[in-house]
């Protein structure tokens, strides 16, 4: 869209002044489009995602970097990141935030209160309260738009999610969404709304009721609460009834505990209580996430499946449950990416996205297997050539070679940093900032080496 356009253009300038004081010779037609994109992982992804950009900052690498994708965990840290206008020169403050006190519990019950009288009240806000007051600490409440006005100072950001009906029915190409902040919508068929009327009322492509956009504390619920599902889904091996309560249970304040929210226990019991029984039980029993209003609803559109086309409302999950990592918003000629830098910090399926770029003829590097062959016990780094419209990309696992003897030691610090546990502590939040420091500042060299060919691979276009 022409404002995501306008950012860009100026990002580039930007990009362009960090490129020549690396030494990278750069002209404005030759600026490469180069994205971060974090992997999901739950806290985990979320920590070592600042410790990343942390590093990046103090090498003078983060201003190459045109734009921000993330998903699930991932987000958590961009939305908290964005709430400073100027995040990328300053991440001294974000490493900080990670280590505050957090949020009153009064704050948390007052957002969830006024939240609990919206029409679309879901687990997704539930969620999001604990990820945003609870993990993050802080309660967020600027719109995704805001930032539309903002200059570029940051990456562009994109929060990626997908639609639950046609993730499970299909098609493919109705699953994949994202939102920036200018518009949201459905990467692969092409069709978006300003983020501004995300949630308002429409039939067939006319507002009929312009309803406030959610504000980013609900946004980190939609992008990870796939996060929960997972532990629901995948949970099946040996599962009795206790451990699905167990995970059902997850999204409620009691699982934090009094001393994220600044509160004595009983104090937080009694409030929580309250709470619990009024609006909660009734949403675990319904087992509703990421309802929205559905801006295509009876858009008269071929393009359009019946899975959007008729209903009232979609329902946003964790992009995380297709591909944990945001390359579908990333692959093709609309954002016409050279390099993407891949930091993974997920559990999952190392290239989940290979058979969504085969199925629907997206442009990825070629993956040898004998890379995948070593996802138990991987490199710090690999380096995907991409050929022609393909991005190269940059693959960075957080548990590797360098920092971990074996396979085995790689198994038991993904056990210790499991995406489902309380919040970490101090201790696991600055271990996690250094591992993802570290990472970074081992490959400079290599980021450099690929930033560098990118540059020249444009200007020779």
């Amino acid at each position: 869209c022409s404002g995501e356009q306008e950012y860009v253009d100026e990002r580039k300038q930007v990009v362009l002044q960090s490129l020549n004081s690396l030494g990278i010779s750069c002209s404005e037609d030759s600026v490469p489009h180069i994205a971060l994109l974090a992997s999901g992982g739950g806290q985990r992804a979320a920590v070592a995602l600042v410790g990343s950009l942390h590093q990046m900052e103090k090498d003078g690498l983060l201003d190459s970097v045109l734009y921000l994708g993330g998903v699930s965990g991932a987000t958590w840290s961009m939305a908290s990141l964005y709430s400073d206008p100027q995040w990328s020169v300053g991440m001294d403050r974000a490493v900080s935030s990670l280590m505050s006190p957090g949020v009153e519990l009064d704050e948390a019950l007052s957002w969830l209160g006024e939240r609990a009288k919206e029409e679309h009240f879901s687990l997704t806000d539930i969620w999001g309260v604990l990820t945003s007051a609870g993990i993050m600490k802080q309660m967020d409440l600027r719109r995704l738009s805001d930032e539309a006005s903002r200059n570029a100072t940051n990456p562009y950001p994109i929060y990626c999610a997908l639609e639950k009906h046609c993730f499970s029915e299909g098609p493919l190409e109705a699953t994949w969404f994202e939102m920036s902040p200018h518009e949201a919508g459905f990467t692969d068929l092409g069709l978006f709304i300003e983020t501004s009327l995300l949630g308002s009322k429409f039939e067939n492509g006319e507002l009929q009721e312009e309803i406030a956009e959610m504000d980013m504390v609900k946004l980190q619920g939609v992008c990870s609460h796939g996060e929960v599902d997972h532990g629901f889904i995948y949970s099946s091996d040996n599962v009795g009834k206790s451990d699905i309560f167990r995970t059902r249970e997850a999204p409620c304040m009691s699982g934090f505990g009094a001393d994220q929210f600044g509160v004595q226990p009983l104090d937080l019991i009694q409030t929580e209580f309250k709470f619990i029984i009024s609006h909660v039980l009734p949403l675990i029993v319904k087992w509703e996430w990421g309802t929205t209003n559905n801006f295509l609803y009876q858009y008269q559109n071929s393009s359009i499946p019946s899975c959007l086309h008729t209903k009232e409302s979609f329902y946003l999950v964790d992009a995380g449950l297709l591909v944990n990592v945001a390359y579908p918003s990333f692959l093709g000629d609309k954002r016409d990416i050279d390099l993407i830098i891949a930091p993974e910090y997920s559990a999952g399926n190392m290239f989940e996205v290979l058979d969504y770029a085969a199925k629907l003829k997206k442009p990825f590097p070629e993956i040898d297997e004998k890379i995948l062959e070593e996802r138990d016990w991987p490199k710090d780094f690999y380096v995907f050539e991409g050929k022609e419209k393909e991005p190269t990309i940059v693959f960075m696992p957080l548990f590797n070679r360098n920092n971990c003897k074996d396979a085995e030691e790689v198994k038991a610090k993904m056990a210790e940093f499991s995406t489902f546990q309380l919040p970490f502590s101090q201790d696991k939040i600055e271990f996690l900032l250094e591992t993802g420091k570290e990472n970074m500042k081992r490959n400079k060299q290599t980021l450099l080496r690929e930033i560098k060919k990118a540059t020249e691979l444009k200007r020779c276009r």
